[in-house]
């Protein structure tokens, strides 16, 4: 490693979240027993390699039959294969980052998101800009599907 690099930040915090506490923050699909809270610093990061993955794969515009719903299952996807890949040789009884696709009613109708529990907070994620969001109070009670 070149000596003045930093390395790269970890996916996860190395906290542990029960299921009971994500559904508490408004996910209403868990699917395993353990998550590991998300690092603010690697989300801040993620976007781009999340980028070079959808280009590697020829999504280079947007396209109706690669929208919101298609950005979000795959940035979560491929943040779930990171996590996976980081702790394979760890002890961490997290099975996945508590990361998942958010469902609510934009202004311009049904829009999927990413929701993620980071160290920071909740932070909701734009994955076909990168960009993070803050929700107000209406669309965050219009959430009709979070599935971690």
């Amino acid at each position: 490693m070149w000596p003045f690099s930093k390395p790269a930040p970890k996916c996860s915090t190395g906290r542990v979240i029960d299921p009971s506490e994500l559904r508490s923050l408004g996910a209403g699909y868990t699917g395993d027993a353990a998550y590991a809270q998300v690092s603010a610093a690697w989300l801040k990061s993620y976007y781009a390699s999340f980028r070079s993955s959808l280009f590697r794969e020829g999504v280079v515009r947007w396209d109706e039959r690669f929208d919101c719903n298609h950005f979000a299952s795959f940035y979560v996807a491929l943040a779930q294969v990171r996590f996976f890949t980081e702790n394979f040789q760890t002890r961490t009884p997290a099975q996945t980052l508590a990361l998942g696709e958010c469902w609510y009613q934009s202004e311009r109708g049904p829009h999927a998101i990413v929701m993620a529990v980071a160290d920071t907070g909740i932070v909701y994620i734009e994955p076909q800009t990168g960009a993070q969001l803050v929700l107000t109070g209406e669309e965050i009670a219009s959430r009709f599907l979070v599935k971690f």
